[in-house]
Formats: structure tokens, sequence, C-alpha cells
């Protein structure tokens, strides 16, 4: 019913031509009133998808955008191609095409691109002898490339809710532009032999070539300066838009002096409306994807997407037709917003690589920007005045346009079957290539129908959601899964757990926040989070990571399921919380660009990113690192910048972010370790009989245990790849001088002690609990 609501109102709202942003906003509302949640959802959910720090490009990028537009960029860049290659057959419609791409690399828009050069080329195009459907259709279809060419909006707002690098899609992004430039060029040259055009222009002097280059040369420099900036290490992408917007204000006050102060109002007033409604869009389609994981709709679809896709063709060929038909409706933006949540799951557990995958949609979305009937840009260059006499009708341009439609179609086909630029080159079934692909756990010993706990109570019809901060194919979500099939045996179908709430998707990708929901009980009911991120809620969690304190797994295992474990299972019962047990992260392990790491003498000086917690960065303090605390998301950057020269983490965090390919040591030093707390919300545990809460408490145990064990065959097979394969040079714990680190950091757990008193805990407590751990 919630389901039927939801999409009725959507498509009732869009078939009558209400604003995209409004479609997703309503159709949401309403499902949430018919469910009779709270309407607080709304704001705090809309909110959150407009507040992170990735999405801080965009107004930069729309700003710097339309300031290189009104500092006459279009005419430069049409005089330089123009004088290079305007002599030849047809070559003011080649000079269309790459100057089309050479715009969107700094307008990042297609209706935009269309709207600036369409008044200029399209007259000229038509002189040339190129019929005005054609040249047209021409404009509208380059301009789509606007999209795909870096830097592009629609990559920020994929990372913003995959976690992808921006820095990768950038640079993924420039060869599908090129070969949509290439192809369009093509359809451009049999227009020419079909209409035997000629060429109508003189070739220009190498004087007036080089006239015109250094007229234009400041338009080039900005797409280089943002890659090459990005990429030599001297900003991250959220900072190369920044950059991109002071280097337009530069060029065009100063230097083209095009822009006046005047100038300067309009474009802010029109960058802030851009801007803006790019932001309303973000917000009510994330509130949009929330009431889908909300309510189960997304977690349908990925089981009715991953059935009929099992096979990695037919799935490459299922998402190009959803994309292709997206785009001929709704924005870019929308679209991904609506169903990359739905399929990225998916793509990553097929092996797919996600960053191609992004490019992927992205081209798809770009052709249909100029898919008849409701393309884009397709109305945006018809809607152009070009002459008195001239007016290209919406069946002309889109008769006009299947040529230019089919060409990019191959190119979206090559790119995503061709084995080595696509998203069918898998990374590997077995742990192989660049290392980030995490074996499997192939056990016969993990079987729900034969492990769950014993039908002997009867159960009502509940929906548990479980949430957790990594992907989907994390050990920690496995081990929800694994906890899902072990309800469904012991329930007889009637519990049904939904291991939708990875990447902490219900929360918007807040962890903390996902512990919130977890307290109050909705949208979430179970999760497994870190002590890290407990330790924000309360610092007596951070005990766990007091340095060389577990001797071995073994070790680890004795302390949480003893004593040291029930004495935090106790503070989360005062959060409304219960622990059911306490499975792992792992030993924190360390990377670096500079050399092995084999004593504390090797680690002073570095620059190392370290998880936000104030007694990890007083450890590295204590072993001479220069610690630094920074959003998890920019990290690869950084690292690859050498803005941080180190980071630690577990070994399945750093191969699923692919830390070891752009670090060359890895020191298993075992100095601190994560644990995970499998909890749920202390109301619905306590809602349940005493024989439920034994069952649950039983396959909850199980789960845990599971997940200790996958999580350490993974980090034994991943290290096992990288010797094998010599993707990262690997320090053994047995070749580090790991008393050094120990002495160094022996006033740690005293320190640690003093913070807590300061903070108001008791003596005696604090005594027990440090002594639980250390000793």
């Amino acid at each position: 019913m919630i389901t039927a609501i939801l999409f009725a109102v959507f498509f009732v709202l869009l078939i009558v031509d209400v604003p995209i942003a409004i479609c997703l906003g309503a159709s949401s509302v309403a499902a949430i009133l018919a469910a009779g949640q709270k309407l607080s959802v709304v704001a705090v959910n809309t909110y959150s998808g407009i507040s992170k720090t990735l999405l801080l490009a965009i107004p930069f990028f729309v700003l710097a955008g339309n300031i290189m537009a009104k500092a006459g960029i279009s005419k430069r860049l049409i005089a330089f191609v123009n004088a290079c290659i305007g002599h030849t057959r047809g070559g003011i419609a080649i000079v269309c095409v790459i100057v089309s791409c050479l715009f969107g690399a700094i307008s990042g828009s297609g209706p935009a691109t269309v709207a600036a050069l369409g008044a200029i080329l399209i007259p000229a195009m038509i002189e040339a002898g190129f019929s005005a459907p054609f040249a047209t259709a021409l404009m509208a279809a380059s301009s789509s490339i606007a999209i795909i060419i870096p830097p592009s909006i629609a990559y920020v707002v994929y990372a913003s809710i995959t976690g992808d690098d921006v820095g990768k899609l950038f640079m993924a992004g420039v060869v599908p532009g090129i070969l949509m430039g290439v192809a369009l060029i093509a359809v451009v040259l049999i227009e020419v032999h079909r209409k035997n055009i000629q060429s109508t222009k003189p070739r220009s002097s190498a004087k007036e070539r080089w006239d015109a280059f250094k007229d234009a040369s400041w338009a080039f420099l900005m797409p280089v300066i943002i890659l090459g900036g990005i990429y030599g290490g001297v900003f991250t992408p959220t900072e190369a838009a920044a950059v991109a917007a002071v280097y337009g204000l530069i060029v065009g006050m100063f230097i083209y002096r095009e822009v006046s102060l005047r100038d300067m109002a309009r474009i802010l007033v029109e960058s802030a409306k851009t801007t803006g409604s790019i932001m309303i869009i973000i917000g009510s389609a994330t509130l949009f994807s929330y009431v889908c994981t909300l309510f189960g709709i997304s977690h349908a679809a990925e089981e009715l997407l991953a059935t009929v896709s099992a096979n990695k063709i037919v799935f490459l060929l299922v998402i190009n037709i959803i994309f292709l038909i997206a785009g001929c409706f709704i924005d870019a933006n929308s679209a991904m917003y609506i169903f990359i949540p739905v399929m990225i799951p998916v793509c990553r557990m097929l092996g797919f690589n996600s960053i191609a995958f992004g490019i992927i949609a992205t081209v798809n979305l770009a052709i249909g920007q100029v898919t008849p009937p409701v393309g884009i840009n397709l109305f945006v260059a018809i809607s152009l005045k070009i002459k008195n006499t001239v007016k290209v009708t919406l069946p002309q341009i889109s008769h006009a346009v299947l040529p230019m439609i089919f060409a990019s179609l191959v190119v979206l086909i090559g790119y995503t079957y061709w084995p080595r630029a696509s998203v069918a080159v898998q990374k590997a079934n077995s742990i192989a290539g660049d290392g980030s692909q995490i074996a499997l756990y192939d056990s016969e010993q993990y079987d729900a129908s034969k492990d769950a706990a014993p039908a002997t109570v009867e159960w009502k019809p509940m929906t548990w959601h479980f949430a957790c901060s990594p992907g989907e194919t994390c050990t920690w979500a496995k081990a929800g899964r694994y906890f899902a099939a072990l309800m469904k045996e012991s329930t007889g179908g009637k519990v049904t757990v939904l291991v939708d709430g990875f990447s902490d998707q219900l929360t918007n990708g807040s962890q903390p926040d996902g512990i919130a929901a977890l307290r109050e009980g909705d949208p979430i009911q179970l999760s497994m989070h870190s002590n890290l991120i407990y330790s924000a809620l309360d610092d007596r969690f951070n005990v766990v990571s007091l340095p060389y304190i577990y001797d071995s797994y073994e070790d680890a295992d004795a302390k949480f399921d003893g004593e040291a474990g029930a004495q935090l299972k106790e503070i989360l019962e005062g959060l409304n919380l219960h622990c059911f047990g306490i499975a792992e992260n792992g030993f924190r392990q360390l990377t670096n660009s500079r050399r092995p790491i084999k004593s504390v003498d090797d680690l002073a000086g570095l620059k190392i990113r370290v998880a936000g917690s104030n007694l990890l960065m007083q450890a590295y303090r204590s072993w001479g690192a220069n610690a630094t605390n920074m959003n998890w998301s920019e990290t690869y950057t950084a690292l690859q910048q050498n803005t941080v020269e180190g980071q630690e983490n577990p070994l399945p965090s750093i191969a699923s972010a692919s830390v070891q390919s752009v670090q060359k040591y890895i020191s298993l030093w075992n100095a601190y370790y994560d644990c995970l707390f499998f909890c749920m919300n202390g109301d619905v545990y306590n809602s349940l009989s005493d024989e439920q809460k034994r069952i649950v408490d039983e396959n909850a145990q199980k789960a845990v245990d599971y997940e200790r064990a996958i999580n350490r065959y993974e980090c034994d097979e991943l290290i096992k790849d990288w010797k094998a394969n010599n993707i990262i040079s690997v320090v053994e714990t047995e070749e580090i001088d790991t008393e050094s680190f120990r002495n160094a950091a022996s006033g740690v757990a005293d320190w640690y002690k003093k913070q807590l008193l300061a903070n108001g805990h008791d003596a005696e407590s604090v005594e027990k609990l440090i002594k639980a751990f250390t000793e």
C-alpha cells in the first residue's frame, strides 16, 4: 500500500509537469503520512542529504562556469578551434563538437552549453550548408557531453551517494567524453559526404592560429588547473572547485575584463538560483531514497534486480536500459539519487568497479538529455532564436538527432562491455589485480538452516532494519544477512531482518545519526557499529583502543566475552541498547608512503591520518607522529597527493578504499583493535517474551562468531594476495620492535584515566574498567 501511494503520487505529479523536486518530495511525504511516521524525518533527511561536505564543490563549480561564460569564453574557444579546422569540409560542425567538449569542461551543464554556444554555432552551421534540424540537433547532442567531461556535477553527486573518490571519477570521465565527441564527429563527416558540403572558409595563417590560441589559452587552463591540481597533490576536489571559482573571477575581471562588479551581482544571483535548484533536488531525492529504504522498496528492488540480472552481461544491459529511459524524463541528479542506492549494492556484490559503473550511469543520462520526446537539451536548442525565417520543430530535431543517439550508444556499449575500459572488468573473483576485492568466506561451517535456534514459540510478523557503517560486501553486512537467515528459520519467516542500512544509508551516511536512530528504534532496530563511534556518546568506549592491550585475537575474544565486555554491555544498556555480543573490525594496521615502519623511530615525524579519537591522537603523539584527523571520504585523495603520508585502519577498510594502491608500505603492528557492538534497540528487545529473547540472543551470538571468523579469514587472504602480487610492501608482525612502541606509549593509559576522571566518571568504576582490559 505504501509503495503504491509513493509511486502513484510521484508519477501523477510527473505527468502533469510538476518540477521533479516537488514530485520526489511530495510523494515521499505522502508515503510517510500514510505510514503514520513522524513528519520530523522529512526535515532531518532533507537537511542531511544536502549537508555533506563533498557537495560544497557544487556551488563553486556553478559559479566558476557562470563567470567564465560571461567572460566571453565561448566566442574565444570558437575562434580558436575554427582557426584550426574551420577550413575543412564541414569544419564548423566539427568546431561545434570540439568547442562543446571544451566549454562543457568549464560549465559542467548540458543546457548551459547549448545556451552559450547555440546562438553562434547553429547559424554558422546552417550557412555552411547543414540543414537547420541537423545543426540544432548536433548542438544539443554535443552539449550533452558536458556532464561526462570533468569536472562534472553529476560525478560529485554520484560520489556523495556511493562514497567513491571524486578525483577518480573525474579522471575516468575523460576518455568516454572524448569518445562521445569522436562519435559525433563521425556523424558530421557522414553528413558532409552525404550532402556534399564544401568548405567555405580559407585556411587561417599560423599567426591567426597563434593569436586565437593566446586569446583562448586562459579558458584551456581551467580544466588543466582543476585536474592537474587534484592529481598533482595541490588540492582536494572540493578545494579545486573553489580554486576554479577564484580563477574564473581573475580571468573574467582582470584579464578579459568582460565581467564588471555589476555583472558579478547578477552572476552570483544566477549561481545561487542554480545551486538552490540542485540542492532542492538532492534534498528531495535523499528523502525519496530514505522512504524507499525504510519501507523495504529498495530491498525488494535489489533482490529483483539481482534475480533477473544474475548474469553479469544481462545486469549491464538492464541498468543501461533503465538509465536511458530515466534520462529522458528526469535530470541526472534526481536519477542518481533514485536508482544508484538500489543498483550499487548489486553492482558491488557482482564484483563490478563502482567508478566505471558511475561513468556508465552518467553516459546513459547524457544520452537521455537528447533522447526524444523530452530530452532537455532538445528543448533548449529549439528555443534559441536562430533566424527569423528558420524555425526547428520538435519532430524535426527528434528525427535529426537519431544518428547522433545511435553513435553515442555505440560508445556506451563499447565502454560497457570492452574488457579493458569498463565495469565489465571485475576486481577478479579471486583476490588479484589491485587487491581491493576481498575473498568470500566459503565454508560449510555456517548454514542458517542447520544453525538457527529451534522454533519453540509463536511470533507475530515484524520487520527489523539492520544498519552498519561500511558497504554491503563488508563482513558486518554479511553477519547481518546471516542473522537475518537465522531469524527467518527460527520464526518460520515471521521475523524479517532487512539488511538495508549499510553505509548508514537510513541516516544519510552519518554514523552518529545511525546510533541515535538505533537508540530511538526508528528507523533502525539493529546495528553493528565501532567502539570509535560510540566513544562520541561515552568516552569510556575508548578503553577498547588503548595501545598494546591485546596479545592476540584469542586474547581479544577472551576480554570481550568476559568481564571487560560485560562492563561495556552495561554502559550500552544505559543508552537504551541491548548488546547481543561484540564482533570485530580487527587490528588497525599502519600504512605509509615513506618507509617501512619497524620501530618507534621510523614513525617519528610522519603525518598520519588518524580516526577521530582523542586517545588515538595521544598515542600517536607519544610515538612522535604528526597525527591529524580528516574525513575518511577525503583520505584517499590526501594520501594520493601526499597531503598526509599515512593512515591506520583495519585491513578490510584499507582494501575497500584501495588505500594499498597509493601507499608503499604496511606494518602489521597490531598496536590496537576495533570492536563492533551488535546491538538492538532496548525497547524493541524488551517487548519480546523471555523465550523470544533467548532465541534472538542465541542467533545473534552465532552471527557475532560468524563475523569474527570471516573477518579474520579475509584479513589473512588480503595479506597473502598483497604479498603474492607485490601490491604493497608488508612488514610482518615479527619484524616489528613492539617493545619500542609499547614503551613510548606507556603513559597513555594513565593519561586516559585522568581524562575519564576529569569528565566526571567515578574513580572506582574507571579503575575497574581499565583493569579489566589491561590485566
